[in-house]
């Protein structure tokens, strides 16, 4: 009985504890525009409060007050979009391991599925990759525990563990959907590097360059790239790979492309808060500006991918080869909360130098991929890929 009149006494609770809560620590900036003076809705509060009582009182098992609120908090933010995300310290760590460049795992990020958790992405050389994990494989277990209704952040406790560790994962086939069954993988955790660039030497003088996500070492890893193949010879073109790209940091997307222009607008951003609503400017140095510059993008080609390839589509400076991007157009904010967790929520939306939209638009190809009739007569392995062949033919001196 003492344990009820608890439960509901804190329940009671609840709307004034959420009001007092608002005003003292919600409350925006004087300098932002949000409107200060919308109540709170208090019938809706209530609901929460008499749910949350339910919850405590009536399930058929004993709940933790913190699982419950945590679970409370990640779905008032995974409501709002696809991107924005509350992130508890396990998660927080793990997402700021990822824009650093260095984790351990078994080389695999992840997005929801109605089925599990999708493959976003597989690290080259990793665990994943060597087992021959690609992305659109739903993974349905971890460990034989089914993950259908388990987030993405919680798939991370699941994978990361001691370096040398094992971990099982039943994979389905994208095409395979529909079976309940699936393939099981056992791989070995271990420090998972994620060098963001590799690059190749090609023919006539044509350097390539394929970044997988842009981190925080991007900018230094694509300058030392490029330095790297030019001491071996001139490197008068340049093929830039952001097929399958999903993003990353921002600012090293707005970087590379300041290296290849030397005026003008690189990005604009807009929002409700003022810290929000800036302009980037390229900052006149461009080092590569008179590189001849071809862009693969695909329909995978998503966020900062697309930042670099409308830059240098808007201003000139290369020909974008490929499918209509993904259409990601939003800026996530990472705010630090309390006790190293952190908050990932949409601030902003982006636009083209040219103020074009890219939200739920993408980026079109000056040139669509047509690889029909390519054949590869170089001696480069790597133009075996026929869209990587069209691009290297896309400068015209490199042609048969």
């Amino acid at each position: 009985m003492n344990k009820f009149k608890s439960n509901l006494l804190f329940v009671a609770l609840i709307p004034s504890l959420m009001v007092f809560a608002y005003n003292s620590y919600a409350a925006p900036d004087k300098d932002r525009k949000v409107n200060q003076n919308k109540l709170l809705p208090l019938e809706e509060i209530r609901a929460f409060s008499e749910v949350y009582y339910y919850v405590k009182s009536t399930y058929v098992e004993e709940v933790d007050d913190k699982l419950l609120i945590n679970a409370a908090i990640k779905g008032m933010v995974s409501s709002l979009d696809n991107h924005s995300r509350y992130l508890d310290s396990s998660a927080f760590s793990n997402f700021s391991a990822d824009n650093n460049g260095e984790y351990a795992g078994i080389g695999l990020s992840f997005n929801d599925h109605e089925k599990g958790i999708q493959i976003d992405m597989v690290v080259k050389n990793g665990p994943a990759d060597r087992q021959k994990l690609k992305k659109g494989m739903v993974v349905s277990k971890i460990n034989g525990i089914n993950i259908k209704q388990i987030s993405a952040e919680d798939a991370y406790k699941l994978l990361h563990g001691k370096v040398n560790s094992k971990v099982a994962l039943t994979v389905i086939n994208p095409e395979k959907l529909s079976q309940q069954e699936g393939k099981e993988y056992k791989l070995v955790r271990e420090i998972v590097q994620l060098p963001s660039i590799t690059s190749s030497l090609l023919p006539s003088k044509t350097g390539y360059l394929a970044i997988s996500q842009f981190t925080k070492k991007s900018p230094v890893e694509f300058v030392n790239a490029i330095s790297e193949m030019s001491r071996v010879q001139p490197i008068e073109k340049l093929i830039i790979d952001l097929r399958n790209n999903p993003g990353g940091v921002l600012e090293s997307a707005i970087e590379i492309s300041d290296l290849f222009i030397d005026s003008g607008t690189l990005l604009t951003s807009s929002g409700r808060i003022d810290d929000a609503n800036e302009v980037f400017e390229a900052s006149s140095l461009a080092p590569y500006i008179d590189l001849n510059v071809v862009v693969m993008i695909n329909e995978n080609s998503a966020s900062s991918s697309e930042i670099l390839a409308a830059a240098l589509q808007d201003h000139k400076k290369a020909t974008i080869l490929g499918d209509v991007s993904y259409g990601k157009g939003s800026i996530q904010s990472i705010i630090f909360l309390r006790r190293e967790s952190g908050l990932k929520i949409t601030t902003a939306k982006y636009f083209s130098p040219k103020g074009n939209k890219i939200q739920d638009v993408g980026i079109k190809p000056d040139i669509r991929f047509k690889t029909a009739g390519l054949e590869n007569k170089k001696a480069s392995e790597l133009l075996n890929d026929l869209e990587l062949l069209q691009a290297f033919e896309l400068f015209s001196d490199n042609k048969e």
